[in-house]
Formats: structure tokens, sequence, C-alpha cells
């Protein structure tokens, strides 16, 4: 079974990772080295970066040609990871051509701040479900509210039907010992769903291959790790986030 990689910055020149698309297509290459199939590509869509999303599609289009060409078999789904002061600044039909999952299940990657989170985050998550969509929780591991607050706020979304996503960076130690620490506690607890690597470029790359390992090492359950990297993303493209509240005309 490939894997899928449902957090990864592969489109070039949007934010912080490729800039041109011969590095998008390297960044590409180590993931289907790692063994992926598919990737979503989600770029930052936040005020401090990308905040015209409606060019994406061709975006993808390009570098979905360019891995081609290489030889690569890697396939290219067009993504964001949205930060939540975007949420009220996009329209519904933008949403929609960012989100993943079959109809009435979609969901939409939100990036989970450094800081605790706060009334203005889960108010943007509480309205992204008003209008109709799942969540998935990018990084929460790295938030403060995982090492200070007790993962408070993450269990409001998750009680809210919210699904968490931790970074392989994470579990290797690359993103700190706090980052790790948090990420082994939370997957031990049963409140993660994804593994993802977040890869931006060379000094972070493709990485689920290595998460799944060091996982296994740290005293995770090999069938946990093989849902995190394997199962779970593709149950996720496949089903969506059904508990999705309704979208009322």
């Amino acid at each position: 079974m490939e894997g899928v990689e449902l957090h990864f910055h592969a489109l070039p020149g949007v934010d912080d990772g490729p800039s041109t698309v011969d590095e998008s297509v390297d960044l590409l290459r180590g993931a289907a080295a790692d063994g992926t199939g598919i990737v979503v590509a989600t770029p930052h869509v936040r005020g401090d970066f990308l905040t015209d999303v409606s060019d994406l599609g061709e975006r993808v289009r390009e570098v979905q040609a360019a891995v081609y060409a290489a030889g690569l078999t890697v396939e290219l789904r067009r993504g964001a990871e949205l930060g939540h002061d975007m949420v009220g600044r996009l329209t519904q039909q933008e949403l929609e051509t960012l989100a993943q999952g079959p109809r009435g299940s979609r969901w939409l990657l939100v990036e989970t701040p450094f800081e605790p989170l706060d009334e203005p985050f889960h108010s943007a998550t509480d309205e992204l479900r008003d209008r109709g969509f799942g969540v998935v929780m990018a990084h929460p591991e790295r938030s403060a509210d995982a090492s200070v607050d007790g993962a408070v706020g993450l269990l409001r979304e998750l009680a809210r039907g919210a699904v968490a996503q931790v970074n392989a960076q994470s579990i290797t130690g690359a993103h700190g010992a706090a980052a790790r620490q948090a990420a082994f506690v939370l997957i031990a607890q049963g409140l993660v769903e994804v593994v993802s690597s977040d890869a931006h470029g060379p000094t972070r790359p493709a990485l689920l291959g290595e998460a799944r390992a060091r996982l296994i090492e740290g005293g995770i359950d090999p069938l946990v790790c093989r849902s995190l990297t394997f199962g779970g993303p593709r149950r996720l493209l496949a089903r969506g986030i059904p508990s999705a509240a309704a979208l009322v005309a």
C-alpha cells in the first residue's frame, strides 16, 4: 500500500516551500522514494502568505506535468494549509476548491498556531463546520496548547469532530524535544489520526518512513503506526469527516 501525504508544501513560489518547479520535483521525488503515491499540495493560505487561491489549480497541474515528465507516478492534489485568519475572507467556492474528501464529508487542513489556541481560532473552526466542512488540525503538537495548556484547545476541537495531524519531523525530533514529547503523548493517548511530513524542501523532506520507524522504536504499536501513515490519511480522502455540519442554504 502506498503512503499518502496530507500536509506537504509542494508548490513553488507561493510560500516558504520550494522556489522553482525543479525544486518541487526534487521534493516529490523524495516522497516517491519514501513510498508515497498521493500528495495533497498544501501551501500556506493566510494573511502573510497566499491570499488569492484562484490559480492554485493551474499551479498543481504545472507541477504534476513536471512530475510525470520526470518519470514519477506521484499523484498531486490541490489543497491548502489554511490559516484561521482566512476563514472569513474566503468564499464558499474558494473553500470548496481547497477541501478534500467526498461530497457531504469535505474537510480542510487548518494550521494550528504555535501559541495557545484562543477564541478567534475556535470561532474560525466553528465557522468552517457551520459552512459544511470538517477540520483537520495541522501539527497541534507544535502549539503551546499541547506543551503548556494540556492540549485543552485540541481536546475542545476533537470533541467537535476535528481530527489531529502530527508532523513527521516532530516525531523524529527535528522540531525540538517539546514537540517530540507532545507528539508521542498525543499519539499514545489515541488523539491523532494522521502523520504527515509537512515537507518544505531539502531541510524538511518527506519523512513518513522514518517517522513510522521512530514511533515503533518508541513503543507505539506497529499497527497504529501503519494506520497513522497509510490507513488514516486514505480514510480521510475516501470517507472525509462525516461529522461535519450540513451546509444550510
